[in-house]
């Protein structure tokens, strides 16, 4: 298992970053989001292509933050990647 740990603000600006980090996405990563503190469009794309890239359903994505995982399945990522509240949650 490949954990990949985001922090800070995800957004336009940094978006080159996030790309870097998730090109090591593999179908046994699990992407942890609880550093983040803010998601935008431009970071749910790269995620989205983390998880495509991965196969769907794959990869998991860690959000210990209510507002990161409100933003989660606002825009149904449940539907291609498991997401967990805590990294102990996450279950092989």
């Amino acid at each position: 298992m490949r954990v990949i740990a985001l922090h800070g603000e995800l957004d336009i600006y940094n978006v080159e970053y996030v790309r870097a980090q998730l090109a090591l996405a593999d179908r046994t990563t699990v992407i942890d989001l609880s550093g983040v503190r803010l998601l935008s469009a431009a970071a749910l794309t790269e995620l989205h292509r983390a998880a495509k890239r991965a196969g769907y359903g794959n990869i998991t994505l860690v959000a210990a933050r209510t507002h990161i995982r409100e933003v989660l399945r606002t825009v149904h990522f449940e539907r291609i990647c498991r997401i967990a509240d805590a990294l102990h949650d996450h279950a092989e």
